[in-house]
């Protein structure tokens, strides 16, 4: 598995157990993590950071997580992976079409989203 020591990523996750939980599994993978609890703050950390890699849920407390995906890809063209537990095909589908690079649904096993991420990444 990939080595991300140096890159940057961002967390924009409401719930604080799957926050930490997130912050511990990129971590591992030697990114350096910022996170944030709201859409807002989200991407005013994500203009400020300039992220290799972030992971969006979509139900956020301030605004839609579809919303911060759209904002985010005016000025980061990098990993936008949306990590949800909102599987339906139309928001799947949304989540896509706004640019998300991924779709990947809660919960989630940490060894599996560890793969997973660097595949993406390696993509």
């Amino acid at each position: 598995m990939l080595e991300f020591k140096g890159k940057k990523a961002l967390i924009v996750e409401d719930d604080d157990d799957i926050r930490g939980l997130l912050e511990i599994v990129l971590s591992q993978m030697g990114f350096a993590v910022t996170s944030a609890g709201t859409g807002a703050a989200g991407l005013e950390c994500a203009r400020n950071e300039r992220p290799e890699l972030v992971t969006l849920d979509v139900g956020l407390p301030d605004m839609n997580g579809i919303e911060v995906l759209r904002a985010m890809r005016t000025f980061n063209e990098d990993k936008i992976v949306m990590l949800t537990s909102r599987g339906r095909q139309s928001e799947i589908a949304a989540g896509i079409d706004a640019g998300a690079t991924a779709y990947l649904l809660k919960p989630f096993k940490p060894r599996a989203l560890r793969e997973e991420l660097a595949a993406i990444l390696e993509a």
